[in-house]
């Protein structure tokens, strides 16, 4: 959904974004307006400079908004997925609670930061990951809203994706929408030398943090 108004920009709060689209598309599939403004996709199984042609929004500063299926990592719990082709998203900082401003100012969810990583190295893209929390037995949960960020100039999207070390498949990016699914969208990158060694060192050591994590919430959760 493109828009040529002058000075026209979709920058929703955060509180905005729980409340008017992200509890919708949760509480039963979204709001007409909803979907016509916000595209859902696989997120992990696109890297992030193929999303922009995704948005259904044209952005002038670089920022795009998708609805995103929460993956498992593991089946016993709540981790997330964060891998895609040709790298790996990786949360930094704290999990920051998003609250009303108005009335009893009570939490309506969490807010996520990740940096992409490719090539075991840090890029200029970076995505706030919105959670809501369930005040209500509708409340199914399955959606987050990932506002996905470029902080580089407009003219390096393109070669972010590092084209000269990286060779994917010319398979088109299918929405979490589409009929065909995510099977489609398999297209692994192909590294060679130290920069293949880079990728999985730097991967298997976040796989390894996150199953440690896991094990350890686990264990403390089985003891309450």
């Amino acid at each position: 959904m493109g828009n040529n108004m002058v000075g026209f920009r979709f920058r929703p709060t955060d509180e905005e974004l729980v409340e008017h689209y992200l509890r919708p598309k949760n509480n039963g599939g979204g709001s007409t307006t909803s979907s016509q403004v916000i595209n859902t996709v696989n997120i992990c199984n696109l890297d992030p400079w193929e999303l922009p042609p995704l948005s259904r929004m044209a952005s002038s500063d670089q920022v795009w908004y998708f609805f995103g299926r929460k993956e498992s990592r593991y089946n016993r719990g709540e981790r997330q997925k964060r891998k895609t082709k040709s790298g790996f998203w990786k949360k930094t900082g704290k999990t920051l609670p998003i609250t009303r401003k108005s009335g009893n100012h009570e939490t309506i969810g969490e807010k996520r930061v990740l940096i992409f990583y490719t090539n075991g190295s840090r890029s200029n893209w970076v995505m706030h990951e919105y959670r809501a929390s369930c005040l209500s037995p509708n409340d199914s949960g399955a959606y987050t809203i990932c506002k996905v960020q470029f902080k580089g100039e407009a003219s390096e999207i393109s070669s972010s994706s590092g084209v000269d070390h990286v060779v994917h498949t010319h398979s088109l990016p299918t929405p979490m929408n589409n009929p065909v699914g995510s099977e489609g969208l398999q297209s692994p990158s192909q590294f060679s030398g130290n920069q293949q060694e880079m990728q999985f060192d730097a991967e298997t050591e976040m796989d390894f943090e996150d199953l440690l994590n896991y094990d350890l919430n686990s264990l403390l959760d089985s003891e309450f």
